[in-house]
């Protein structure tokens, strides 16, 4: 949870203002770090009883996660009994349940588990919003204070020791984890290390602190007053009265208390205390625990966490030394799997790892105490998620401080028309590195919910895309957008749609989600595209013993001929696991009907009686001297290679588990083409890989043109691949001036990088809270566009390769978002298009340089689409006009209507 999403807990002069809070969350999302996580591959055999939708062979691995986000309040009551906890309303006293608890619970989300929702969706991990003890009463909600806001969402923790009583008893959290784990699925929880909840009129009431001036847990907004308006009786300054509070635990905006700082570690998110996360040594116990704990020494057992019951006093450490030993208590009482971090930057990386060994060594022993239990036999490592706002594909020093992935903020903004380039870009930095993941969405409740109306196309996207990804509750049933006050984030988070769901969506949903699931290859494979139109790729795994692929087309319709060759050997039997439909490879095609969605998920069901060859690593870049190859042939005794690219059948024979060594004779940019032949007494089979040698210490020469009322331009540069040392905004490094305005810097030894310009008087480019540059090749950036070369100097280029496209307006605003063909795309959603001399007609040129042709989609700039179906629409050299509809035609409109 960002602060963002934080609840606006308006006052007057207090430290507690609404100001203050928006100021901070401008901050935090302003503030885009460089920071991912990952962790090596874990392969584990699940529980015998997993179902069809677990993965590949019942193997697991956090590389091919599909985890499902659910904030349990909002999707499903099994308990109505529970729905009042501490006096809880289910709408608050202007009749408004933007911010109350909704019932959703424990029982509710077993409740689906029994009935097959989650393995039906191919979900091998569930992420609950932390469960333990949220503040009872309420905040002012939103910057308006239009209605009351309770910790529903797990971010405003009191206690955590402790169930809260909304979300079920100990007993309803063993159910539900075992269940879950018996069905083959991971239990993730979310965790806050940050900061507590906000002081409530309840909690004062409940626990004697703070200074309420006569008024309690019962007071509503009157007349010309709001949420928010209860922050004018309350004395910040009566240091005695909020000493009972959470004492030297926290900074806090209160007198008696260290101020909060500047820095992410010290300011006060959200104006939520901060836990003093930087202090080692003992302070006692917090005043508010202490009392809390002194009243429930009877009838509290059903909601204490047991491996918690003796972590319930001053224990003589550090206050994040006792919050993290209580967050380890539910990892070794009930045998969880994970844990998110929430707002990951606001706590030092020392404390993060801490509690990643601490959590692990608990789940060693829930482990070792049960063994009976589904799970115990499983030996993939305690694995933890960070939130660190706006990053993106990236490593970083996270990794080595407890993390083994972190989300990814950058896919929800992702073109889903141009998914080559994104999911070669994935596949090549997530897959080739086996201590680097991601956790990619399309929708959250820090941020927004994507376009409703895209779910579909949005869903393939997504659940086809290489690293973990996420589903937020509701994505896969189109649930709509609630009600939202003045705080946008609220709107995300509306109850399930259980009484309306899009089953066209959900069917779509859980189709392609059992697919990745059942297909380690899916998530944690290699990349290769196979076709441009329709769409074909294939992912490919084969690490530990453990052979995995696939072939995906997007965008077909009708009969449709699809080369699986490189795949599938002839005589194998193949699946479209979206419609069921099966056929033998023959000639290298597998023929298919597409379904109305253009999907087809190929994968084989019956093994062709024809030898298989293949090669680990199956091709693609190295960056060492040389690369040894492991050959393997099944099916025959042995087969015969080449490295040349001609005919194997009489290549060097190889039988299997050959090792093979090339690069040595190779120079940087050079490529060998391995191919393998093998023949047994039922034919025989040849594939082909290519690996092509890089030079390790190549880099990115960048070009920026300086606008006018700039001074010396800065690189800012993060999230580089492979990971070299990156600067901070303060210490981005100068650029050279090279000719006229135009200056330049080389990032030494990287393939990619994420780019922002900047200068000393506080301009940058792109602007505050607009995504880096991403960029994989040396270029010129004139501020608006990339160029292959200095685009003011055409006496360089030979033939300037120009393409004008005139477009009919179906699009009032249009933008062409473009790439020359094999090229980088431009920056989504493109560059506006100007209106041209044709009314009607808009009109854009590009310089494509050495390229043959323009490959463009056209978009209005909120969110809506023309792709040609996702095929794109392609340029030659020349005038175009494109009329709609997919009818492109030579010449300016007038030459075209006259035609």
């Amino acid at each position: 949870m960002t602060n963002a999403s934080y609840a606006l807990a308006g006052s007057t002069a207090s430290t507690f203002s609404a100001v203050s809070q928006i100021t901070a969350a401008a901050s935090e999302a302003a503030s885009a770090s460089t920071a991912t996580l990952a962790n090596p591959a874990t392969l584990v055999s699940a529980a015998a009883s997993v179902s069809n939708a677990s993965s590949q062979n019942g193997i697991f691995s956090w590389d091919n996660a599909n985890v499902y986000f659910v904030l349990t309040d909002r999707f499903k009551d099994g308990d109505p009994s529970n729905n009042n906890a501490y006096g809880r309303p289910q709408r608050d006293a202007t009749g408004k349940n933007i911010g109350t608890f909704h019932g959703g619970d424990l029982k509710g989300l077993t409740e689906k588990l029994r009935e097959g929702y989650f393995t039906d969706l191919g979900t091998n991990v569930i992420w609950i919003s932390a469960p333990y003890e949220q503040m009872h009463g309420w905040v002012g909600g939103g910057t308006g204070g239009d209605f009351a806001h309770y910790g529903y969402h797990g971010y405003y923790a009191l206690d955590f020791s402790m169930m809260d009583r909304n979300m079920g008893t100990v007993s309803d959290m063993r159910e539900f984890v075992d269940l879950a784990h018996s069905q083959g699925i991971r239990v993730v929880l979310d965790v806050v290390l940050n900061h507590p909840g906000y002081s409530t009129l309840q909690d004062m009431e409940d626990y004697n602190f703070g200074a309420r001036n006569g008024i309690g847990a019962s007071w509503t907004p009157g007349s010309g007053q709001n949420w928010h308006s209860f922050h004018d009786f309350i004395d910040y300054n009566n240091s005695s009265a909020w000493s009972s509070w959470w004492g030297s635990w926290v900074r806090a905006g209160v007198s008696g208390y260290e101020n909060c700082g500047h820095s992410d570690l010290t300011q006060c998110v959200g104006d939520l205390p901060d836990f003093r996360t930087d202090v080692t040594s003992n302070v006692g116990l917090a005043p508010l625990l202490k009392t809390k704990w002194a009243k429930e020494t009877v009838g509290h057992d059903a909601w204490i966490v047991p491996a918690a019951s003796g972590l319930r006093k001053d224990l003589g450490i550090a206050p994040a030394d006792h919050i993290i030993k209580m967050l380890a208590s539910w990892v070794e009482e009930f045998g969880i799997d994970g844990f998110r971090a929430d707002t990951a930057k606001h706590v030092e990386l020392n404390r993060w790892k801490q509690l990643k060994n601490e959590s692990s060594a608990a789940l060693q022993r829930w482990r070792q105490n049960n063994p009976g239990k589904p799970g115990a036999d499983w030996s993939d490592d305690f694995w933890m998620t960070g939130e660190v706002w706006g990053h993106g594909v990236g490593k970083s020093e996270y990794f080595n401080n407890g993390f083994d992935s972190v989300i990814n903020f950058s896919f929800q903004d992702s073109n889903l028309n141009a998914l080559e380039g994104i999911y070669a870009d994935y596949a090549s930095k997530i897959n080739s590195d086996p201590s680097f993941n991601v956790l990619s969405y399309i929708s959250s409740h820090d941020t927004r919910l994507y376009d409703r109306s895209s779910l579909i196309q949005a869903g393939s996207a997504l659940l086809l895309l290489p690293g973990g990804v996420q589903t937020f509750y509701g994505d896969e049933a189109a649930r709509a957008f609630g009600e939202t006050g003045s705080d946008p984030q609220q709107g995300t988070r509306s109850s399930m749609n259980w009484n309306g769901l899009n089953q066209n969506v959900l069917s779509h949903w859980q189709k392609v989600g059992q697919f990745r699931s059942n297909h380690l290859s899916v998530g944690a494979g290699s990349h290769a595209k196979l076709a441009d139109a329709p769409y074909t790729f294939k992912r490919t795994y084969s690490k530990n013993g453990i052979e995995d692929q696939v072939v995906v087309v997007m965008g077909a319709s009708g009969t449709t001929n699809v080369n699986v060759s490189s795949a599938f050997s002839d005589g194998s039997t193949v699946r479209d696991a979206y419609t069921g439909n099966e056929t033998v490879v023959s000639g290298g095609i597998a023929t298919f009907t597409a379904h109305a969605n253009g999907l087809i998920l190929i994968e084989q069901t019956a093994e062709s009686s024809l030898p298989a060859v293949s090669a680990s690593p199956a091709g693609g870049n190295f960056k060492t001297e040389t690369l040894t190859i492991t050959l393997r042939v099944t099916k025959a005794d042995g087969g015969k290679y080449t490295l040349d690219g001609s005919d194997p059948s009489a290549g060097i024979p190889f039988t299997d588990g050959t090792e093979i060594t090339i690069g040595s004779d190779m120079e940087f940019d050079d490529s060998a083409t391995l191919r393998l032949y093998a023949e047994n007494g039922e034919g025989s089979s040849v594939q082909q890989y290519q690996y092509t040698k890089k030079d390790p210490d190549a880099g990115l020469t960048i070009y920026f043109k300086k606008p006018a009322d700039w001074v010396a331009p800065h690189l800012y540069y993060y999230e580089t691949s492979p990971k070299v040392s990156e600067p901070s905004w303060a210490t981005a490094p100068a650029m050279t001036k090279v000719a006229g305005d135009w200056y330049s810097y080389k990032i030494e030894g990287v393939d990619s990088a994420t780019l922002i310009f900047k200068d000393n008087s506080g301009k940058q480019n792109p602007g505050q809270n607009q995504a880096g540059l991403v960029r994989t090749a040396d270029g010129w950036y004139d501020g608006v566009q990339w160029h292959e070369s200095n685009p003011d100097e055409p006496g360089d280029i030979e033939e300037p390769n120009k393409v004008t496209v005139y477009y009919k307006q179906g699009y009032a605003t249009p933008y062409i978002h473009y790439r020359p063909e094999g090229g980088t795309w431009t920056a989504s959603p493109g560059i506006a298009m100007e209106a041209s001399e044709v009314p009607g007609y808009s009109k854009y040129t590009v310089d494509i340089g050495s390229a043959s042709r323009l490959e463009a989609c056209f978009t209005d700039g909120q969110g809506n689409w023309d792709s040609n179906n996702m095929r794109n629409y392609f340029f030659n050299i020349g005038t175009w006009t494109y009329n709609g509809n997919g009818q492109i035609v030579s010449g300016p409109p007038l030459l075209a209507a006259a035609a």
